[in-house]
């Protein structure tokens, strides 16, 4: 039996960038071994030329630059990058490039992971709204191990430590706030963790900040609680959890798509740019709107992984005359679907089901489906979707390759009426993608 090739010692070599990967890291291409190689190189612009040091241990390559030769126009110059941490730190990936280059990445990135039949379909991008302090939402990782005080912060980059900054740019003001505080509140503990930064509403209904830590360790000495029942009396958090022991009001909100407060579960999911939120809902429910109206098959609206209730909202408003399911899987997103409907008239209007989506089956008399899964995507689903008599559906994506997987299996029936593209994390490679599908019409 061969061995499998050495990959050898790390080559130096010059460098063309060519595209942009999901993930973030640029794609060049070096002739080695006789094959020619993909390799991967962090922090990089389309059109970038650099010298690197090329590591061919796995595949794609990996590049560890160590000159930029000839820079990208894509690239901001480095007086305009507002982030002083921005080449230690592991969060900001795309925060290098221009904000047009930041956009035409993500449509890039959107299409090739298209099917080969849908790579030519229009892509249309949702301007981008604020990008620095306009994050309200994290997850933070927490360093208090024996002996030193704690760090708050993001992974650096390539490691899984946590890296001590002065700020975080892009995160509300308020909650970058909350990084610092956690560090007192914190000082004294032994152990590691996370902790889910959001917003949320203190007693008095102003807009505060809300904690849900987990924390790995020895126990939380009884001084770690005193400070923190300290800050939710003062006013500096509306809340915070300690792996479930709660100080405070814990109960963060995002802006929902009428600019009403949309309520969470503690350390649940919710979108984290409340702005983009609202027009990604917005355009959810007139998506399903005008497919609802272009069809009199079926006479239901039907929503999988509805979670909290983020688009279930627009969808009931948008929609008032059409029965509506919405199911999740999660029993407390379910508590929060309800009263966010509830809160606004339209507890009625809505079953709402608490089940796994990606079991649910397809009711007869349904007209649209509407999905919001997680990053794994829903293939059972569309397989499902893809032998129904649905005649229309609207779905959003967190994750490209998996939005493509799941876009060749429903264009079995359906054809693609629209994509748009929704940044919710700017200064990042991720994106949020709305899809719009109607049925084929027989024989086509």
């Amino acid at each position: 039996m061969s061995r499998p090739k050495s990959p050898g010692r790390p080559v130096t070599a010059s460098l063309e960038v060519t595209s942009i990967a999901p993930g973030g890291f640029g794609v060049a291409h070096v002739e080695h071994g006789g094959e020619r190689r993909a390799v991967f190189v962090p922090h990089a612009a389309k059109g970038d030329r650099l010298l690197a040091e090329v590591s061919f241990g796995s595949r794609p390559a990996r590049a560890r630059v160590l000159e930029i030769t000839a820079p990208s126009a894509d690239r901001r110059p480095a007086g305009e990058i507002p982030c002083a941490h921005l080449d230690a730190c592991g969060a900001c990936d795309f925060m290098h490039l221009r904000a047009e280059a930041q956009g035409d990445a993500h449509v890039a990135i959107v299409r090739a992971s298209l099917p080969a039949g849908l790579r030519d379909a229009a892509i249309e991008r949702h301007p981008t709204g604020r990008a620095l302090g306009a994050r309200e939402r994290a997850r933070v990782h927490i360093d208090a191990r024996r002996g030193r005080r704690p760090v708050v912060g993001m992974f650096a980059r390539g490691t899984h430590t946590t890296l001590r900054i002065a700020s975080c740019v892009v995160l509300d003001p308020a909650l970058d706030r909350v990084r610092d505080l956690l560090v007192d509140i914190l000082d004294g503990a032994s152990g590691e963790g996370e902790a889910h930064l959001a917003m949320g509403r203190g007693p008095d209904g102003a807009p505060r900040p809300t904690v849900v830590v987990t924390f790995r360790g020895e126990p939380l000495p009884g001084a770690v609680f005193a400070r923190a029942e300290a800050a939710v009396r003062d006013g500096r958090l509306a809340g915070i959890s300690f792996d479930g022991a709660k100080v405070g009001h814990v109960r963060p909100t995002t802006l929902g798509a009428d600019g009403k407060d949309l309520v969470f579960p503690a350390g649940g999911f919710a979108q984290a740019n409340g702005e983009t939120n609202a027009a990604l809902a917005n355009a959810v429910g007139a998506a399903a709107a005008r497919l609802f109206a272009a069809s009199t098959k079926g006479k239901s609206v039907l929503e999988l992984y509805a979670g909290s209730g983020n688009l279930t909202v627009a969808l009931a408003a948008a929609l008032p005359d059409a029965p509506m399911v919405a199911i999740e899987a999660s029993e407390d997103a379910c508590d929060a679907m309800r009263t966010n409907l509830g809160g606004r008239g339209l507890g009625g209007r809505v079953r709402v089901v608490h089940a796994n989506a990606d079991d649910a089956p397809i009711p007869d008399g349904t007209r649209v489906v509407v999905l919001d899964p997680p990053r794994a995507g829903a293939r059972a689903v569309c397989e499902r979707l893809a032998r129904s008599k649905v005649t229309g559906v609207v779905m959003v994506s967190c994750d490209p390759p998996t939005l493509g997987r799941d876009l060749g299996i429903l264009d079995a029936r359906f054809e693609l009426v629209s994509l748009t593209v929704f940044e919710m994390f700017p200064e990042t490679s991720h994106v949020e993608t709305l899809a719009v599908l109607r049925a084929r019409e027989r024989g086509s």
